[in-house]
């Protein structure tokens, strides 16, 4: 898998209002993006993609939205089903997106 593919692809939605997450490889590279732009350290693997969102939540909810770019990119993750299982690939992919987020 092409890792920057996936994460490219919601930088490119966050420029669109109606855009949607439209796999479960953008929702991870999402939760990654987010946990770096809010300081957050790496997440950790849990089972589902909605453990990881809850997590993610949990941790920046009470935090102010440190730019429009991250209140869109939550507005994004939240719409998505979150019901899909994290294999060790898409936790590869959440990895990489963290990291290379700027």
């Amino acid at each position: 898998m092409v890792f920057s593919i996936n994460k490219q692809a919601v930088e490119i939605k966050t420029r669109f209002e109606h855009a949607q997450l439209t796999s479960k490889y953008e929702v991870v590279a999402t939760i990654g993006m987010l946990s770096k732009i809010y300081g957050l350290p790496l997440p950790q693997k849990k089972e589902t993609l909605d453990e990881m969102r809850s997590c993610l939540h949990e941790s920046i909810d009470k935090l102010p939205v440190p730019s429009d770019y991250a209140e869109k990119l939550v507005s994004l993750l939240d719409f998505y089903d979150q019901k899909s299982e994290i294999t060790d690939e898409m936790y590869d992919l959440l990895k990489y997106s963290y990291e290379d987020q700027t």
